[in-house]
């Protein structure tokens, strides 16, 4: 009888929580959602973090087929305008290629992992059970960079929702045109199939200033940056969970085993593709001696302009690198034409990249240019082709590749470089979930953070491991306790 009442308490008790519960679910769903200039788009940082903050409370509370309903409306909407995004971000960017938008657009909107990662985890023993599940930071703030503006709305987006957050995206300057419409875009599709709005948010007008607010903002649990090493560092001093995307320069190594045609296919293929802007390109290529030359030569056959006089290279590096030692945004991302022609170098064709043969110290081989320049440095053997490939790569651990038919090698290089990325005999785009010319393309990663560790991000980058134990039952294997 005791048992019964306690049964009766414990159905009574349930069932007000549950009506509680039903009656804030059922009013957070009817509340009006600020509209600010509408479809996400505010005038300032406070209200579009506020509307932000109300779409996440009620967003939190909703199942996981929701925030799958979601991601079915971006992947649906955004399918017919992937070439029309790759054209307008080519055209106010100034930077790339639309082809190779097209396959990175495509990448970030049908291969970037979603609510499929949030299984929860569950172990059992004689002393009970424990079940870990993946719930919500609240609202994330996001920055992204000009050179993937539209790819990083669609896989933070992706990711961040499907985790249960919402999202304050800090557009890039250089791209606020596009960034705006894949906001406004975004809500559109977002809203016609769920009726919420505002689970993505942006600036009318977007600044250095405004990132910096939103970083500060109280009710921004979380930071992701894509971008410079100024705007990371900011997110890593905020006192937030950041996320943050750092600087990279990696190197492609090449030993005397290598297949040397598959390796200048490789090489070639990924340093030309989108003018060298992403992060993860090869930016120069160390080989051994007696391959190099070979190698350098099949690369130009496949479209490559090779500039030979010290005076045409140093005129080249001085050009486009910056007193800053940073590459001159003036030619990042620029068609390799484009820069020939401002260094007056003479070229036939219609050359992709640029090469010179150089030693370790030439800045074009130090520093991450983002443009089509691909330098070849040539060494004795491989352990002086490991030991260049780690002092070139400046301590950055963010991308390396290796061409090589010696496991040893390449298990070798893997280990020293200590990179977030690391592929072997194949383009580094790959390591990217970019899939082109019959690459395998995975899991779609937008946001390397080798800073804080994440390395390729995914849905679970973006939650809270929370730990529930009951200790006594749920076993069952055995009952007594």
């Amino acid at each position: 009888m005791a048992d019964q009442n306690i049964e009766a308490e414990i159905r009574r008790i349930l069932q007000e929580e549950l009506s509680g519960n039903a009656s804030s679910s059922a009013a957070g769903t009817t509340t009006s959602q600020p509209d600010g200039l509408g479809n996400g788009i505010f005038t300032n940082v406070n209200d579009a973090i506020a509307a932000a903050k109300q779409a996440q409370a009620i967003y939190q509370d909703k199942p996981l087929a929701f925030r799958k309903k979601v991601v079915q409306a971006i992947k649906d909407g955004f399918g017919p305008y992937i070439e029309y995004m790759a054209k307008q971000t080519r055209e106010e960017t100034g930077m790339g290629t639309a082809e190779a938008k097209i396959a990175k657009l495509k990448n970030a909107l049908y291969n970037t992992p979603g609510v499929e990662l949030l299984d929860p985890e569950v172990e059992t023993g004689d002393g009970g059970m424990v079940m870990y599940e993946y719930t919500p930071f609240g609202v994330i703030g996001a920055v992204g960079p000009s050179t993937n503006p539209c790819e990083t709305v669609l896989n933070n987006s992706i990711m961040m929702m499907s985790a249960g957050n919402a999202v304050v995206f800090g557009a890039h300057p250089g791209a606020k045109n596009i960034t705006r419409w894949a906001v406004e875009k975004l809500n559109e599709f977002v809203y016609k199939a769920t009726g919420l709005k505002n689970l993505l948010v942006s600036l009318d007008t977007p600044s250095i200033e405004s990132v910096q607010e939103m970083m500060q903002h109280p009710d921004v649990a979380m930071l992701a940056v894509t971008g410079g090493p100024a705007v990371v560092h900011q997110a890593l001093t905020s006192g937030k969970k950041a996320v943050g995307a750092g600087a990279g320069n990696p190197p492609a190594m090449v030993d005397a085993t290598a297949d040397i045609d598959l390796a200048a296919h490789n090489l070639f293929t990924s340093a030309k593709f989108d003018n060298e802007i992403l992060c993860t390109s090869e930016k120069e290529i160390i080989a051994e001696d007696s391959i190099k030359d070979e190698l350098l030569q099949k690369i130009v056959a496949k479209g490559a302009c090779l500039v030979t006089d010290p005076k045409d290279i140093k005129h080249l590096a001085d050009m486009t690198i910056g007193d800053n030692g940073a590459p001159d945004r003036k030619y990042v991302g620029k068609d390799a034409t484009v820069i020939l022609d401002a260094a007056g170098i003479s070229y036939t064709g219609d050359p992709k990249l640029i090469m010179m043969d150089v030693d370790k110290d030439n800045p074009l081989v130090k520093t991450e240019m983002l443009m089509p320049i691909l330098p070849i440095v040539g060494c004795p053997d491989f352990d002086a082709v490991l030991a260049t490939a780690i002092e070139v790569e400046g301590g950055n651990h963010h991308t390396a590749s290796i061409h090589s038919n010696n496991i040893l090698h390449i298990n070798k290089a893997a280990h020293r470089m200590n990179t977030s990325i690391f592929v072997a005999n194949g383009p580094t785009f790959a390591a990217t979930g970019v899939g082109d010319n019959g690459y395998y393309s995975g899991a779609a990663a937008l946001t390397i953070a080798t800073p804080t560790g994440e390395g390729t991000t995914t849905t679970k980058t973006f939650t809270r491991r929370r730990r529930f134990n009951c200790p006594q039952g749920f076993s069952l294997r055995s009952w007594e306790v």
